[in-house]
């Protein structure tokens, strides 16, 4: 029976409660008895509850209409991608269901057979001509399927003590838990992965922390000419260059990304200002292509026909540059120092102040982790922040909010809309919120 408020309060006095514990049993959560510190604040449960938890949501496709690629399928980027399992611009990896895939020549027809007539990613559910195979990449064949989506579910607390679970509405990448229920306070998300059918210890998330306590090396002041004309209310030229994340990738609207976002937030705070925020940047694009594209070509394209071309900045006249290249992650140390010395060069002559930013947190694979919970190891980033301090050069390290996020209760993978590389409107936010630290 739920306790009323005032006698929870007579128990806390009379029988002071233990630091309390979320734990996986199963396909339950058991949050028990006791106290959790949540954001600076402690909340109480009453009474130790076992919350059952639902699984992943398995969905069936039948009869997809498809043609099979000539690629053999792998990765991400090979292969006729099982179109339910889209998540944007890629298959969202893990949602396919291995072993579930049937295609036939016509719909209710002989089943072709895997391996021989076609071939399988089964982990981002992309699909290609096999070997020995019946049909053509001109035929059109059809396809029957499982898939699963993600959910974040909400631990929630009542005023009253009372601890119960609050479902989140599912998604193939990027699912964002429940606010809590009125009177309630989240102590914890739980993250139901694609094809989960048991709370492992990976899947709780207790909210320690909040975004606020987010401790990161993003430095103001040392923008100061920039800053002195933004207070000034002259004319200031931003340009944001980069890769496909500062062009907006999977932002949900041009609004929503990190760019425009950056650029609405300092035309709210500098309104006497005339702000000219210019988006320069290629998809798929690092750092070296821009400054070396004889030697490292940008899709083999070259000339005006290549959009990665550093004098693209320059003539730009900017006042400041924000630089962002997630593909720039996997360069050493040594090469981080001799591609960031060799653009300070080039932006020298034109007086230019720089942000640089630290990049967000990619697919687990990229980062060597292990867990959702890990530090920032990448030697790319770690370089990045030593070569501001070196230089007294502005820094926006966005990387550092997305190691918190786990603190916050939130699984970083969760985050990233294509379960790559590209962040959600959430994520392009954490951007922008760490330039403006710049500027104060």
């Amino acid at each position: 029976m739920r306790l009323p408020s005032p006698f929870l309060l007579l128990l806390l006095l009379v029988q002071p409660l233990f630091a309390g514990e979320i734990t996986g049993q199963g396909n339950s959560v058991v949050v028990s008895q006791g106290k959790f510190e949540t954001a600076g604040r402690v909340i109480a449960v009453a009474q130790s509850a076992t919350l059952p938890v639902a699984p992943a949501p398995v969905l069936r496709v039948s009869d997809e209409a498809q043609k099979l690629s000539e690629d053999k399928p792998a990765g991400w980027a090979k292969g006729t991608r099982l179109k339910a399992c889209n998540a944007r611009d890629v298959n969202a990896c893990g949602s396919f269901v291995p072993g579930s895939l049937e295609i036939r020549r016509e719909k209710g027809g002989e089943l072709l057979k895997e391996g021989e007539d076609y071939l399988v990613d089964p982990d981002w559910g992309h699909v290609g001509i096999g070997p020995k195979s019946r049909v053509t990449t001109q035929d059109t064949v059809f396809a029957s399927y499982r898939y699963s989506l993600r959910r974040m579910d909400t631990v929630q607390v009542s005023a009253d003590g009372h601890a119960s679970l609050k479902q989140g509405e599912p998604h193939i990448s990027s699912p964002v838990p429940p606010e809590p229920d009125p009177g309630c306070t989240a102590i914890a998300h739980l993250f139901v992965d694609h094809r989960a059918t048991e709370v492992g210890p990976d899947a709780i998330y207790p909210i320690t922390e909040d975004a606020a306590q987010a401790v990161t090396a993003s430095t103001p002041g040392r923008i100061p000419k920039t800053l002195a004309k933004l207070a000034a209310g002259q004319p200031v030229t931003i340009v944001c260059w980069g890769d496909s994340v500062t062009a907006g990738g999977n932002a949900s609207k041009p609004e929503f990304r990190y760019v425009d976002l950056f650029a609405a937030g300092l035309r709210e705070r500098f309104p006497q200002a005339k702000i000219d925020v210019q988006n320069i940047s290629a998809g798929g694009s690092n750092s070296r292509q821009w400054l070396y594209p004889e030697k490292f070509p940008y899709k083999n394209l070259h000339g005006p026909a290549n959009p990665a071309r550093f004098e693209n900045v320059l003539h730009a006249k900017p006042d400041l540059v924000t630089i962002e290249f997630v593909n720039d992650a996997g360069l050493s140390p040594a090469t981080v120092d001799e591609t960031y010395s060799e653009i300070l060069k080039r932006l020298e002559p034109t007086g230019a102040e720089v942000i640089l930013i630290t990049p967000h947190f990619t697919m687990w694979r990229m980062m060597g982790f292990k867990t959702m919970r890990e530090s920032e190891k990448r030697p790319y980033v770690l370089a990045l922040r030593d070569f501001a301090g070196k230089h007294n050069i502005a820094l926006a390290d966005a990387s550092a909010r997305w190691e918190h996020l786990w603190k916050e209760g939130l699984p970083y993978l969760t985050l990233l809309n294509n379960t790559i590389n590209h962040p959600d409107d959430r994520g392009h936010r954490l951007f922008a919120e760490e330039l403006w630290k710049c500027f104060r």
